[in-house]
């Protein structure tokens, strides 16, 4: 869900609902008994939003990854 509000400068535009293929894959690496390091990765491939103007209307399939780490402990 694109949801522009008033800080982005574009007067009447309105909020567009895309549909999103996303995919994705994580590991655990064991450190010791109780802790790990968790590496992850997001992707999401979407058309991108023209928030009801057709002079943004790029009809254009983007990419956004989302990768991320952390610290997991186990009890």
């Amino acid at each position: 869900m694109f949801n522009p509000n008033e800080n982005t400068g574009l007067a009447g535009a309105s909020s567009q609902a895309r549909g999103v293929f996303v995919y994705g894959g994580g590991a655990d690496f064991l450190l010791s008994r109780h802790f790990s390091l968790r590496a992850e990765y997001r992707g999401l491939v979407y058309k991108t939003p023209d928030f009801g103007f057709n002079n943004l209307n790029a009809d254009v399939i983007t990419h956004t990854a989302q990768p991320s780490a952390g610290i997991v402990f186990h009890f």
